[in-house]
């Protein structure tokens, strides 16, 4: 069984909003059954009240491609963890987001997950599109969830999730 998390980082600092000495910066080390040990960040500003949250990794594993097929509301509360390194694709809805250098790790639900893809992509998306992961969030659209991840970190907490080795070319 694994212990709590570990603070290895803790200091006041200048936040970037207010610019006031009152930026509570934290950071964890979690070791993760599925995902290894994790840097868990928690900055927040007791002044202004802005925050930054993040996870990293803090190892790398064999890179990996992660499948789910998503068919009921049910599937929809599976936990997953995307690593900041980890492109999501959901061919189904047309839905692929590259990992890019700001990149945020983060643990949700697949639910979550299409949340934060409709908050991110919201502007980009017409009508027509923005149905279509509303409806996918209510289980009235079957779709597979894809996550390739070079670092080997992400993973989906369930038993119909797939796990095969991400073969990387010269390209990649």
């Amino acid at each position: 069984m694994s212990e709590g998390p570990k603070v290895i980082f803790e200091e006041t600092l200048v936040c970037p909003v207010c610019k006031s000495k009152t930026f509570k910066a934290i950071d964890y080390l979690y070791d993760t059954q599925h995902a290894g040990k994790l840097i868990l960040s928690n900055w927040y500003c007791e002044n202004c009240g802005y925050r930054f949250r993040d996870v990293k990794p803090y190892e790398a594993r064999e890179p990996k491609v992660i499948k789910m097929r998503i068919e009921n509301e049910n599937d929809l509360r599976t936990i997953i963890y995307r690593s900041a390194f980890a492109k999501i694709t959901i061919p189904e809805l047309g839905i692929e987001i590259e990992p890019a250098g700001m990149s945020q790790g983060y643990i949700s639900t697949i639910e979550g997950v299409l949340e934060i893809i409709l908050d991110k992509v919201g502007d980009f998306c017409d009508k027509e599109c923005e149905n279509r992961i509303r409806l996918a969030m209510e289980g009235k659209i079957k779709f597979t969830l894809v996550l390739e991840d070079e670092l080997g970190l992400s993973f989906i907490k369930s038993e119909k999730a797939t796990v095969k080795p991400l073969i990387l070319t010269n390209s990649d």
